[in-house]
């Protein structure tokens, strides 16, 4: 838990979203194929409606669920998806705080996100209309996402709830964010798309994932927040405990503009941002990949405490290469103990390797029972933290002199598993450019195993770093 002491701070509550059991998607419509409908209907596990006026059958969907008003439906609704014009959105709004809906998704745009007094009036006036009674995600946003009770608003989302959850004021970033998800194997406790936070905004959803027993590791797109809401984001992030990452948006001047013409937000001062995220140890990233990739390490490893790593490669020069990269980030690929070092070498056999660090394999990975002992021996080292394992992906056409590859692939995979065992980060780069067609079965194998395979050490590397000084930070706040 994040264990928010304070139950004054000045949050809206949302805890019922975790017992969703009744959807309706207003203004399912023809002239879109029913597009938002389909995309809740197709996982949710509750019971979901359509509303349109002129609505009376829709193909492949029950004609008992279909109403042309939200308020003729017999059942409590807790959650409404509204797409419809902006000048009908208020008038269906009184009937969602008349049928006592709980939450609702405003995918409509051109409210404060048009930049013109109209359309900050217009949202004004919308929440004057839900009186306090309704929650609302956006205008101008895509709502909610989560798994457990089958909520999605896209086809093709994944269906197994995870540990991640997921803040975002763009609805784009949290379609690629899921998609991607899927290749990365890390799965989503929830996702918000949130667009102009005109109610829910960034502050609400972070102080409810910090409490979310099902979220372990938050992850942010963040833009800008509300004037005024700074102490409140100071106040929920004082006691927290779960790794917080963060890519923040707008940080350049174009960048600035174009936050402000997304989702009317103020992006504020970059260096004030990063002593902002600096003093409330939260990690910050650059890219949406690196968001991504941060949260797969550390789902993987938990937060871990890394300065000096082995490297394993089967090409001697991008072992050298490797080094030279992870020495530059601050890092260290230190000498292994001389002790370890005695056992390691005796475990080479064959001209044209190398047992010390990095190790050069070379053609001796294809002795996968003496690979196994050496990153046994390597991960055991009490100097240590972790591994890197270069494999590019022709090694794994095996030569014919393999004639039992699934016994090969059993141990390699029970290789990789030896990082849980120590307790220490194991990542294998496997390049994209090497990588043969028929590799889908190894990189699934690969993720089931919690193992985080990447194509691009710059991808992984620069995050080590940032992921351990969150745990150094968090163990000096535990220990005061």
């Amino acid at each position: 838990m994040g264990n928010i002491e304070n139950k004054d701070i000045d949050v809206k509550d949302v805890s019922f979203i975790n017992n969703i059991r009744s959807i309706a998607v207003i203004g399912a419509s023809k002239k879109r194929d029913y597009f938002f409908l389909r995309n809740h209907q197709y996982m949710f596990k509750g019971n979901i409606y359509a509303v349109h006026p002129n609505a009376e059958e829709i193909p492949n969907f029950p004609k008992e669920n279909i109403y042309a008003s939200i308020l003729d439906i017999p059942e409590a609704i807790e959650f409404a998806f509204i797409a419809i014009p902006a000048k009908k959105v208020l008038e269906v709004m009184d009937e969602c705080v008349e049928k006592g809906v709980k939450l609702v998704t405003v995918f409509t745009s051109e409210f404060s996100d048009a930049g013109t007094e109209k359309g900050v009036e217009l949202e004004k006036e919308l929440l004057r209309r839900a009186k306090n009674k309704v929650r609302i995600l956006g205008p101008n946003g895509l709502g909610l996402f989560y798994p457990k009770i089958g909520v999605a608003w896209r086809p093709g989302f994944p269906s197994i709830r995870g540990n991640i959850g997921f803040i975002a004021q763009s609805g784009g970033i949290c379609n690629i964010a899921i998609y991607s998800s899927i290749e990365l194997g890390i799965n989503f406790s929830k996702v918000f798309s949130f667009g102009n936070g005109a109610d829910l905004d960034f502050v609400d959803l972070l102080s409810f994932l910090i409490e979310d027993p099902e979220t372990e590791i938050i992850l942010c797109y963040l833009e800008g927040i509300k004037e005024g809401r700074i102490n409140t984001l100071k106040a929920i992030l004082r006691n927290n405990t779960k790794p917080i990452i963060v890519l923040k948006g707008g940080k350049s001047e174009r960048g600035a503009v174009a936050a402000k013409t997304h989702t009317a937000s103020i992006s504020g001062d970059n260096k004030i941002w990063k002593n902002f995220f600096l003093q409330y140890n939260i990690i910050e990233v650059d890219s949406l990949e690196q968001l991504l990739h941060a949260a797969r390490l550390i789902d993987c490893y938990g937060v871990f405490k890394l300065r000096s790593l082995a490297i394993i490669s089967i090409s001697g020069g991008y072992g050298v290469v490797l080094a030279d990269l992870i020495e530059t980030l601050g890092l260290e690929v230190p000498p292994f103990s001389p002790e370890m070092q005695s056992e390691i070498s005796k475990k080479f056999f064959m001209a044209g390797t190398s047992p010390n660090n990095p190790l050069d394999f070379a053609a001796q990975f294809f002795a996968i029972d003496i690979v196994k002992e050496v990153i046994d021996l390597v991960l055991s080292d009490n100097i240590i933290d972790g591994l890197v394992i270069d494999l590019p992906g022709f090694y794994l056409t095996l030569p014919p002199r393999i004639k039992d590859p699934e016994g090969f692939f059993n141990i390699f995979f029970d290789s990789l598993a030896l990082g849980h065992k120590h307790n220490k980060p194991l990542i294998l780069v496997t390049q994209h450019l090497t990588r043969p067609k028929p590799i889908n079965e190894f990189l699934t194998k690969v993720k089931e195993n919690k193992v985080p395979i990447f194509g691009d050490p710059q991808e992984f590397l620069p995050l080590l770093s940032k992921i351990s000084h969150f745990n150094e930070k968090l163990d000096k706040k535990k220990s005061k």
